[in-house]
């Protein structure tokens, strides 16, 4: 074997250990370098379509840092070839996947029909298009609907009484969907699953009354008609 020959082999062994040891970057590694550089915690971590990035969930918000989390990048990633929105569908994967851990224990429930069909939506007592929403439940039919009450737009009023009735979900309906106003909240009230829906509604970003979240994955604000309502439920 040449010397030359012989240098080529060991700088090609060299390059190959150098690429080794810099593809050692695990989701561990980058959790750890991402808590270190930002103070954050990430929820799910992944590698990503583009090699050397990773796709960080960070409250339900996706985002793409490199191996040393130095670097952030918000999307969306575009396929040039497809024109898909890579970042839209996996941000929908990941809510899909993730339905379960909806925290229903602070959501009013309401059942249409046999309530076959699910469907989260944040909204206020004082929402007109929220209210417009609760004929078109009655309409599709065969749907469970989790409405997480927060105070968006006029402060607690309404929201307050509701959550402090005896049965909020029959107070709720008949204020939005009847207009009989709800008695007074007694003194002392608990009413502090109020705050909590704001914290939640605040964590997804939440700007506008009523918001939608679907099992598919799919977010929607705004009220829809009753046709649009049912293919999106159908959808699941």
């Amino acid at each position: 074997m040449s010397k030359s020959t012989a240098w080529i082999r060991t700088s090609f062994a060299a390059v190959l250990a150098a690429l080794s040891f810099a593809a050692v970057a695990d989701e561990q590694s980058v959790r750890d370098n991402l808590m270190k550089n930002t103070g954050l915690r990430a929820e799910a971590v992944t590698p990503s379509p583009i090699p050397g990035l990773w796709e960080v969930f960070i409250q339900d918000r996706l985002f793409y840092i490199d191996d040393s989390a130095e670097h952030v990048i918000g999307g969306p990633i575009i396929e040039t070839k497809t024109q898909r929105n890579l970042t839209d569908e996996r941000v929908r994967q990941f809510a899909k996947d993730n339905w379960s851990k909806w925290p229903l224990e602070d959501a009013v429930k309401q059942v249409f029909g046999n309530g076959r069909r699910q469907v989260v939506v944040f909204s206020d007592a004082n929402c007109g298009f929220c209210r417009s929403m609760e004929s078109v439940f009655a309409q599709v039919g065969d749907v469970t609907v989790y409405t997480f009450i927060v105070p968006m737009i006029r402060g607690e009023r309404n929201n307050r009484e509701i959550v402090c009735s005896k049965n909020p979900s029959e107070a709720w309906h008949a204020w939005m969907g009847q207009g009989v106003a709800p008695a007074p909240a007694p003194v002392g009230c608990d009413a502090s699953v109020l705050e909590r829906n704001l914290r939640l509604s605040s964590r997804f970003n939440i700007t506008g009354a009523p918001t939608f979240f679907f099992p598919s994955g799919y977010r929607h604000t705004g009220a829809v008609t009753a046709v649009e309502f049912n293919r999106l439920l159908d959808q699941q």
